[in-house]
């Protein structure tokens, strides 16, 4: 269920994995967006309202999460999902060699070299800012 779950599972450090988080505006109707973050840091509200213009943003309720992305809490993977969702993601997931990620199971992960990844994240749009504290 958790990043450092996972993270022990893999035989890997923490930080090579990365965190897909959903959240979603307070405001209806909500919009929803999915978050990638290095496993070992924690999201800054604050720079993400800037970069992305949505406000008030939280996190997805788990019930939120399995319906936008066909998965369960600790499987959404950092793209592929159900419903078309906007997505973002940290430069920090670019300092690793590769990283590591759930692949829409809690027990199904990928390991991909991260320059493979950041091409992918290029071809597939992924906006990327600095949005960690």
């Amino acid at each position: 269920l958790t990043s450092q779950d996972s993270a022990r599972e893999r035989g890997s450090l923490l930080k090579q994995g990365v965190k897909s988080l959903l959240v979603k505006t307070r405001d209806p109707p909500a919009k929803y967006l999915i978050v990638n973050i290095p496993a070992d840091q924690k999201l800054d509200y604050k720079k993400l309202e800037q970069f992305s213009g949505f406000s008030k943003l939280t996190l997805a309720k788990p019930e939120e999460v399995l319906e936008q992305t066909g998965c369960e809490l600790g499987g959404v993977p950092p793209f592929g999902y159900k419903n078309e969702l906007s997505i973002a993601a940290d430069f920090k997931i670019f300092e690793n060699e590769f990283n590591e990620f759930n692949i829409g199971q809690r027990t199904v992960s990928a390991k991909i070299p991260t320059n493979e990844l950041k091409r992918l994240f290029q071809e597939l749009k992924i906006r990327t800012a600095h949005i960690t504290q």
